[in-house]
């Protein structure tokens, strides 16, 4: 995520650090007129130069149909004794989020959508498998919304509501791994409720703009509008059709797999092979044209935008494909089928929706598409397995950032840093990083402290093992999630140090650097 600056505290006038304002704080650095560099050296990476190749997609054609998925085999349980899956995936900063009792393997959602009226309906089709033996309970999260059918396997199943929470019961115990499927037809006006860990955001979820819509889902937006197992650490696939005025554009992650005509409506029809958090799934809606193009290496490139930000973002979002190749060098080929940008307006922040970024109308420049480039990789490819570890995403994305920024002169970053750390001194909290309060998850800490440890880890491990564990961590946990633990693990197993002193020091402790 990429909150637009509004803060009214004076800046220092000389070199922009990073301009991120996420909850009141503001970041800016002047380059002072000599300034001792630390003993370490940062080296730079190369850039990968590679032919460009480009073919866009076709464009398809099939028809709108709320229906179920036929039921898989049944599998008998083993056990005899009835097992519920815990109402959490058990995360201490979104307790309320999740079930243990399942994974969800692929979410079909239908949708039926005018932006002009709050007012949706909506089918999911969520194949799942038990995680336990005999499960006859299981829930997920989801507000809001008049239940039309449920049906589990193809038949109707026994199901209530208690909160945020829909809880189904099963005809007969699932084995541990067995697969099932569930169809939830639903209609009404989304719930529009504030969240504690974004308060500078009305609510989450689905956002209404007259002749526009988009979803907005970090942390835990996603099951305001469809039926999910809100928890990063269920990742599954997706596939979405969405059908909207004639007129109109659809967009969602994924390849744009057909475009069809249904009683006067478009269907537009998204494909996304790819394991997906509920956070960062993306439906927009509104009057987009698109921009085809690859990156030097061949990445296909897809933008969505609005016809009257045509100047503006075609000169900020010049650096993309270099900015994509960069990183591909660095940590291994770009993860996805293609990347691009949808713009939005008014809410005045962008996200890093998974190969389809969210930006707002204001922040169409290279600071902010570096920022959420980065997330394809940290955040989006490897997902943190707790809300906790937010500094793995943001400050990633911003210390990537600095360094894209240097790139041509690599070691003006530890001049950055220097700065960077004169003001996380200032303006830090009183928490320990890995154990913030929800409020500043989205905070100053997550993403400039952050940063400022990664750093540090840099220097403690040297390039060579920092870059190398890196590239082996993507490779061992791409597409799936990673703990604390993990991250640790692989930056030991590289470096052969040990490193527990130092993630306890910054993350549990505020005896830092």
């Amino acid at each position: 995520m990429f909150r637009h600056p509004t803060s009214n505290r004076p800046r220092k006038r000389g070199l922009t650090i990073l301009s991120i304002l996420l909850a009141g704080f503001s970041l800016s650095a002047c380059l002072p007129a000599a300034t001792a560099e630390p003993t370490a050296e940062v080296t730079s990476i190369p850039t990968a130069i590679r032919t460009a190749t480009h073919s866009g997609p076709a464009p398809p054609t099939p028809t709108l149909t709320f229906t179920a998925t036929a039921p898989p085999t049944a599998v008998p349980s083993p056990t005899p004794g009835p097992q519920k899956g815990a109402a959490s995936a058990g995360d201490p900063f979104s307790p309320e989020l999740g079930n243990t009792g399942y994974d969800v393997l692929h979410y079909h959602l239908e949708m039926e959508i005018n932006p002009s009226v709050t007012f949706l309906r909506g089918a999911a089709t969520i194949t799942a498998a038990a995680r336990l033996h005999n499960l006859v309970e299981f829930t997920l999260d989801f507000a809001g919304f008049e239940i039309v059918e449920l049906l589990l396997d193809g038949e109707p199943a026994d199901h209530r509501r208690e909160g945020e929470k829909l809880f189904v019961t099963t005809p007969v115990g699932f084995a541990s791994g067995q697969e099932f499927v569930l169809f939830i037809r639903y209609e009404g006006s989304p719930r529009q409720v504030g969240s504690e860990y974004v308060p500078f955001f009305n609510h989450l979820g689905f956002q209404y703009l007259g002749q526009s819509a988009f979803t907005y889902n970090q942390p835990g937006g996603a099951h305001f509008w469809f039926p999910s197992n809100d928890h990063p650490t269920d990742k599954a696939t997706f596939s979405f059709e969405i059908s909207i005025p004639v007129g109109l554009v659809a967009i969602a992650n994924g390849t744009l797999a057909e475009v069809r005509e249904v009683d006067n409506r478009t269907v537009h029809r998204w494909e996304h092979p790819y394991p997906m958090a509920t956070y960062l799934v993306l439906i927009a809606i509104g009057d987009y044209i698109r921009i085809d193009d690859a990156s030097p290496g061949g990445i296909p490139l897809q933008h969505y935008i609005f016809e009257d930000l045509r100047p503006a973002f075609s000169d900020a979002a010049g650096v993309t494909g270099e900015a994509l190749d960069w990183m591909a060098e660095m940590f291994g080929p770009y993860p996805f089928d293609a990347f691009g940008f949808v713009t939005t307006r008014l809410i005045r922040a962008s996200l890093e929706t998974q190969g389809m970024v969210l930006l707002n109308e204001d922040m169409l420049n290279e600071e902010t598409m570096i920022h959420e480039i980065v997330h394809m990789w940290f955040g989006n490819w490897v997902t943190m397995a707790s809300w906790a570890d937010m500094w793995h995403n943001e400050g990633f994305a911003v210390y990537l950032s600095l360094m894209w920024q240097t790139r041509a002169n690599p070691g003006s970053l530890n001049i950055f840093m220097q700065n960077l750390e004169a003001e996380v001194d200032r303006e830090a909290s009183a928490e320990p990083l890995g154990d913030l309060d929800r409020h500043r998850l989205f905070g100053f800490d997550s993403y400039q402290r952050g940063a400022l440890m990664i750093h540090y880890l840099r220097l403690e491990v040297g390039d060579e093992a920092f870059f190398e564990a890196l590239r082996l961590y993507f490779d061992r946990f791409g597409g799936g999630v990673a703990t604390r633990e993990d991250f640790i693990g692989v930056m030991e197993e590289v470096s052969g140090i040990e490193l527990d002193d130092f993630f306890t020091r910054w993350l549990e402790t505020l005896d830092y650097p």
